[in-house]
């Protein structure tokens, strides 16, 4: 059943549905079973334009879904060292950057930013267009809709998601200090701006 094979020094197991044609990948990363990558966009009026482009040594747990970009940047990005637990959905136009935690069952809609060392619980859902911000902690069964600002470095749950404490465990376990969590609010401010 856990049968992988090596293919481009990267782990794949032989269940795993991946167009390797849209496709530009790093080394060690692992993708587990009946994962599929390159599937077409999920959206109703815009075909799929681009490719997906994946970094170095992250883990795709089983059923997890990354699907292609449209014209609206003809890119979907995952960067390094992100874990993605089972059944995950990484819509088109996403963008992942690095040490990201995505738990089972979190469903981004398409054209979402998550910034570095961003991590969202069980069954989160995030609004297309969204930026989530870096050290962010989002809690289980949460919802980010439209209006809400997922600054770094802070803690939101609830249906809507509000924001609820700093991140306290996430910003120490990461060694994050006060500088790092002003340029990357300065950074998720600039991101912003390029989503309106």
């Amino acid at each position: 059943m856990f049968k992988y094979n090596k293919i481009k020094n990267n782990l794949i197991h032989t269940t795993a549905v991946i167009d390797w044609k849209k496709v530009k990948i790093g080394v060690g990363n692992v993708i587990g079973p009946y994962v599929v990558i390159g599937n077409d966009a999920q959206h109703p009026n815009l075909k799929s334009k681009g490719f997906i482009y994946i970094g170095n040594d992250n883990i795709f747990n089983e059923y997890c879904n990354i699907h292609l970009p449209t014209k609206i940047s003809k890119k979907t990005i995952i960067g390094d060292n992100n874990y993605f637990m089972n059944s995950t959905t990484v819509d088109h136009d996403c963008e992942l950057e690095n040490n990201i935690i995505l738990s089972s069952n979190v469903v981004l809609g398409g054209n979402v930013y998550i910034m570095n060392g961003a991590q969202l619980g069980i069954k989160s859902s995030i609004h297309q267009n969204q930026v989530i911000g870096a050290y962010s902690m989002i809690g289980m069964h949460s919802f980010i809709t439209k209006k809400i600002k997922v600054i770094p470095g802070y803690t939101f749950y609830g249906k809507p998601a509000k924001k609820i404490k700093k991140n306290l465990i996430g910003l120490k376990r990461n060694k994050i200090s006060i500088d790092i969590i002003k340029k990357e609010t300065k950074r998720f401010n600039t991101l912003i701006k390029l989503k309106k």
